[in-house]
């Protein structure tokens, strides 16, 4: 069962302007202060009015240590609910003293209303169940204000009774399917699960998890493939495939009957965002001028290293290798980026590593949150993947881009593409949302929502950067000049493979293609407008910073690795409601919109 019962409680209030904060972005060789952006930024245009974080962040919130004071005894509270909760033989915990063999707290996080999320692991019998979590919401007053998660009942036995096969069993069945190497820094992984099949039924198994990202043959894909064996069997139950991508699976493409010329490099914009300070003097391909911060080297050139967000950002060049490895970088002898007269091969680092600040920048100023994992996690991206490849992904530590082929697509490394991969590893680091069913579909309506709010984030300091609700169309079919897209969040069904409504998910289950559901709600809160397939419209959206901290606080705090779509419209419902109230216009638009795309 789901379980989401919010105990009545007070609405937090939103934070009044004068507790408003501005950020920073320091031109070349000056330290990046630490908030805010100021009106002399080098990234602030005049004419463009900055985006200010409405809820700054106390110096106390973020992930706490597990073994800290403040975290056992949010673990210690969260237990003692939920054994108190047992004693009616509900919430699926065991009655009796037994609600921490139940559970396994795996993260501890204070968030900036002053609430504490305890995300804990499912266990039956002493084995993690698979893509089970509770988290408990624990209010300002240290006491549980409310639970999520999906429990059911798991028969006895299936945890603490031998079984038929041994680890290196279910690796050898999963190696036998996976048909291809490993990579030798990512060896197999074979641990003791029990795992809900797609009959619905529990089953002792082997959850197996095999890795291919390196010298691949042919027109072999990337893959980070994870098995669930039956331990008694050797059934292959379940798998799936972690590795995302930007590009569609399918043979058809967006724009289709669009035809296409001759192969061309897409061009800079031609009138460039210049701030303030006219420091913007790095050209990129797709978002006009920009202030890159860099690192200057002992011999005086300088690298795509920026030391001054988080533990850094790095971008490098994979040199059209399968294999994005090693640290060759890309130099520079003057620090002015993208020149006529620079390696081209530099172009779409340039690129990249924009993208990669602009992710962190929006991460940190409008969602609250100091990158990937909340402590500063370091950002490494690779462009030049392959020959002709026409993706992008994320690994699970860094990005990797492709040069496309010049005909479906230039470089892929557009702003919001960059935005969509990084949010994978965001998406990982928080909900775990499993790529696969609706959970899968959620997953990468996450990335589209993210990666379109990199875009809209940069365009408020940089005019050439024009903000739509299209997914990747400044890199796709850059020959044809009709502004096609991957994906597009205002109309899903536009791009003739994607669904926007849930009455139409039996017909599209693929990840990819059911994402347009929560893309299109998204749109709809944020924007909005009118859901093609069920006609219903949405007056007025609540705005994009709005939207992006409401998503945000969703999948970091009440989305789990399994969240189906209508536990999702919860989720969000949930986050409007502890930022804004539970009468408030954002809660009625948060439900507005997912009724619209049929989640109710």
């Amino acid at each position: 069962m789901q379980i989401n019962n919010r105990l009545p409680k007070s609405p937090v209030a939103p934070t009044s302007p004068a507790a408003k904060e501005t950020a920073v972005s320091a031109p070349k060789g000056q330290a990046r202060a630490a908030s805010g952006f100021e009106s002399g930024s080098s990234f602030t245009p005049a004419a463009r009015n900055p985006v200010t974080l409405t809820t700054p962040r106390a110096p106390s919130t973020g992930p706490l240590s597990l073994s800290s004071k403040e975290a056992q005894s949010a673990i210690q509270t969260s237990l003692d609910y939920l054994q108190k909760q047992s004693s009616t033989g509900n919430r699926g915990i065991v009655p009796g003293p037994s609600a921490s063999q139940s559970v396994a707290p795996r993260s501890v996080e204070k968030d900036d209303l002053g609430m504490t999320h305890v995300r804990m692991d499912r266990q039956h019998e002493g084995v993690k169940v698979f893509g089970e979590q509770l988290i408990s919401h624990l209010d300002k007053d240290g006491k549980v204000a409310s639970l999520t998660g999906e429990l059911s009942k798991i028969p006895a036995g299936l945890g603490k009774d031998p079984v038929k096969l041994s680890g290196q069993d279910a690796l050898a069945i999963a190696q036998k399917e996976f048909a291809g190497k490993t990579d030798a820094d990512r060896p197999p992984t074979s641990e003791r699960v029990i795992v809900q099949g797609k009959d619905g039924s529990y089953h002792a198994a082997y959850h197996v998890q095999l890795t291919n990202t390196q010298d691949l043959e042919g027109d072999k894909r990337p893959r980070r493939m994870n098995y669930f064996v039956d331990a008694n069997s050797g059934e292959l139950l379940k798998s799936f495939d972690q590795m995302g991508g930007i590009e569609l699976p399918r043979a058809g493409k967006p724009g289709a009957g669009a035809s296409a010329s001759t192969p061309t490099t897409p061009t800079t914009p031609t009138t460039p965002g210049t701030p303030a300070t006219g420091k913007a003097d790095d050209t990129t391909m797709y978002s006009g001028k920009v202030d890159l911060s860099t690192t200057k080297n002992t011999n005086s050139t300088y690298s795509l290293e920026d030391k001054s967000r988080g533990n850094g950002i790095v971008t490098y060049d994979a040199k059209n290798k399968t294999e994005a490895s090693g640290q060759t970088g890309f130099t520079d002898k003057n620090d002015v980026w993208g020149e006529a007269s620079d390696d081209a091969r530099s172009k779409a680092a340039v690129d990249a590593h924009y993208g990669a600040e602009m992710t962190y920048d929006m991460y940190k100023e409008v969602l609250g949150r100091n990158s990937l994992d909340d402590k500063g996690e370091k950002l490494v991206s690779y462009v030049h993947l392959d020959k002709n490849f026409v993706n992008a992904y994320w690994d699970g530590t860094k990005m990797n881009y492709g040069d496309g082929d010049g005909k479906d697509a230039g470089p892929l490394t557009t702003l919001d593409i960059a935005g969509h991969e990084i949010s994978h590893g965001l998406t990982e680091r928080t909900a775990g949302l499993v790529y696969e069913g609706e959970s899968g579909g959620l997953n990468e309506a996450m990335s589209d929502i993210f990666g379109t709010g990199v875009e809209w984030y940069a365009s408020q300091k940089n005019s050439a950067v024009q903000f739509d609700w299209k997914m990747g169309e400044d890199a796709w079919t850059p020959a044809n000049g009709n502004g096609d897209a991957l994906r597009y969040m205002d109309d899903p069904t536009k791009d003739g493979y994607s669904v926007d409504n849930y009455k139409d998910y039996p017909k599209q289950k693929e990840v990819h293609g059911s994402s347009g559901i929560a893309n299109n709600a998204f749109y709809l809160l944020a924007n909005g407008g009118t859901n093609r397939t069920s006609g219903e419209k949405v007056d007025g959206g609540v705005g994009m910073e709005k939207g992006l901290k409401i998503y945000y606080r969703a999948l970091a705090h009440y989305m789990t690795p399994q969240t189906t779509f209508a536990q999702a419209r919860q989720a969000t419902i949930n986050a409007a409601t502890d930022l804004y109230g539970a009468n408030s216009a954002e809660v009625n638009k948060v439900k507005e919109s997912w009724s619209a795309v049929g989640v109710n």
